[in-house]
């Protein structure tokens, strides 16, 4: 028995490890189940993202208007916890994503309205402080790179100072 129990800590006992096999749940889920993939014999390197592709500008767009449509669900419920999580999600969405659209302004806009949001218990009563957020982060897309960028940093810069009022 102990020959046994060293030769199993040494390792000369040991078993090659079971394959578990992948549980089918096509007939639970009614779906056809696929065929297994086959390895492949080469590995090929990922393919890289082409630029030219992906629409940056259509994301912008469509975070924007969710940043809006919330924030408008938002003053027409203000009590509803759902409508409030809802416009955080998308602020925060926009802030993650602001780099890929620039970054800069939208940046800073989005970090100090989270800031606000973060303190803020009644949104009612900063709702004219959020409400200029949200549309300094829609001008901040518009017109020119150099244009938007002077705009919304004098924008920034004014709402960063109107924030740490507000949070005190």
């Amino acid at each position: 028995m102990v020959k046994s129990l060293l030769s199993r800590l040494s390792g000369k006992a040991r078993q090659q490890p079971v394959e578990t096999p992948t549980p089918d749940i096509s007939r639970v889920m009614r779906v056809e189940p696929k065929a297994p993939k086959e390895p492949d014999t080469v590995s090929e390197p990922d393919a890289e993202i082409d630029a030219e592709t992906i629409d940056v500008e259509s994301w912008l767009k469509a975070d924007l208007k969710q940043l809006s449509t919330t924030w408008t669900a938002l003053l027409e419920t203000p009590e509803a916890d759902e409508t409030r999580v809802s416009f955080e999600q998308a602020v925060h969405n926009l802030h993650g994503a602001s780099g890929a659209y620039g970054g800069g302004p939208l940046t800073r806009l989005t970090s100090s309205l989270t800031t606000l949001l973060n303190k803020s218990q009644d949104t009612a009563s900063d709702a004219a402080l959020i409400n200029l957020h949200v549309q300094a982060c829609r001008a901040a897309s518009m017109g020119s790179a150099k244009e938007r960028a002077e705009i919304a940093n004098a924008v920034c810069d004014a709402l960063e100072v109107q924030v740490e009022i507000a949070v005190q």
